[in-house]
């Protein structure tokens, strides 16, 4: 009778690798090619980052120069408009808050996609910018476990 210790060390063993990193001889399990401390070396984990740097980039403008900064068809402008899917209409601070952005930085994107179509504004009874999203745009909603490179490559094919 093969104990269950037994079984699961074997296991692990099977799938354990060498980082690929140079000089790095830490192994990895499950067919990993990067050990946690050179995960950054992953082609999947780079295009991450450049995206981010990208749309930090991207809201710094904003906040600098308002909305003809903002790329309607980029990833904030998306997260934006997925927050109007998910949740309903919301307010400008209300979205600031739950994406976390400056309030003027919202309002600019808020604005640039009310001038495509993709957004309406209308003042709620207190005076505040409330954001709707239009009836006939589409908006995807990523299934769990998609990430955004996923989204990225099947819409732009």
């Amino acid at each position: 009778m093969v104990r269950i210790q037994d079984r699961l060390a074997s296991a692990s063993c099977r799938d354990v690798v060498r980082c690929l990193a140079e000089r790095c001889t830490q192994r990895t399990r499950s067919g990993k090619p990067y050990c946690p401390d050179h995960v950054e070396q992953h082609p999947y984990v780079q295009e991450l980052q450049a995206m981010l740097v990208q749309q930090r980039n991207e809201i710094d403008q904003v906040a600098r120069l308002g909305v003809r900064a903002v790329d309607t068809e980029g990833l904030t402008a998306n997260e934006l408009l997925l927050q109007l899917k998910l949740y309903g209409d919301r307010t400008v601070e209300r979205l600031a808050r739950d994406m976390q952005l400056d309030v003027s930085v919202v309002e600019a994107y808020a604005r640039a996609l009310a001038r495509d179509g993709k957004a309406t504004l209308a003042r709620t009874r207190r005076g505040h910018v409330q954001v709707t999203l239009a009836p006939e745009v589409h908006v995807h909603v990523p299934a769990p476990g998609e990430g955004a490179l996923e989204h990225r490559q099947r819409k732009s094919s």
